[in-house]
């Protein structure tokens, strides 16, 4: 869909029935392709911008690093959510050197009324909400969150321990995203991962029963949003019969 104009991304999601849309910010080109975004979700009622996501790769330069600052400047008092992602470990970057960074971030974002999320990711400094709590849980903002993202956290093992992980976190979490999934990860390359892990909600077989249960039972009233990444199918297929498959998952487990 990152291939479309920006009106119709908006389009094809607000008329197959979605409420919204997360927005990548990780690159020069993003942030000037904001207002775009904004200006037509303005114009379209009963859809927003739940959330854009950064990440902050420790081997870039400053300048590339430091982005997260002008998005937040974008955002700010417009009700839209800073994710935050780590990149991947480099040596000499350890948990205190962390802590410096996402507090700054914290508080900068909280002088702009921006909300910021920790965001958990494969093959990253953080790569599950379990791991990402100790530091949200040390940093101890009202402004800072983490998400559950179910494609990171069974590509890191977790396919059994979903309901526990969302007991561990269920006071932190702020938004929750899922895709269709395998029963079992291929492990056999990060593409095959991936594959197996994010799906046409529809297609996957894996039982996502206990993990809404548990967020049922956290009284979780979040946003859950759809991970869509590198689908095979093309959206104007799978967007509506996704759709609803929530609603039918929704029904029986969440009941609202």
């Amino acid at each position: 869909m990152e291939n479309l104009p920006p009106a119709q991304q908006i389009k094809l999601l607000k008329d197959n029935g979605y409420d919204g849309i997360t927005l990548r910010m990780a690159e020069a080109e993003h942030v000037v392709a904001f207002n775009d975004f904004f200006e037509v979700v303005k114009k379209t009622e009963g859809f927003k911008i739940y959330s854009v996501f950064v990440r902050y790769n420790f081997a870039d330069s400053e300048e590339d690093r430091n982005r997260w600052k002008a998005v937040v400047d974008i955002i700010q008092n417009r009700d839209i959510d800073l994710w935050f992602i780590f990149g991947k470990q480099e040596i000499g970057v350890d948990d205190e050197k962390v802590e410096d960074i996402l507090r700054n971030v914290v508080d900068y974002s909280a002088s702009k009324n921006v909300s910021v999320t920790l965001y958990p990711h494969s093959w990253c400094y953080f790569e599950t909400a379990e791991q990402s709590l100790p530091m949200v849980k040390k940093i101890n903002h009202p402004n800072l969150k983490l998400a559950v993202h179910t494609c990171h956290e069974l590509k890191a093992g977790n396919a059994g321990r979903l309901p526990e992980i969302v007991h561990k976190v269920k006071d932190y979490i702020s938004f929750v995203t899922i895709a269709g999934a395998s029963k079992q990860l291929d492990t056999s390359s990060r593409k095959a991962m991936d594959a197996t892990t994010i799906q046409p909600l529809e297609d996957g077989v894996y039982d996502f029963g206990p993990f809404l249960k548990a967020l049922k039972k956290a009284d979780f009233k979040g946003p859950i949003g759809y991970i869509n990444f590198k689908i095979a199918k093309e959206p104007e297929d799978y967007l509506s019969k996704s759709l609803a498959e929530w609603k039918r998952l929704k029904n029986i487990y969440l009941n609202y």
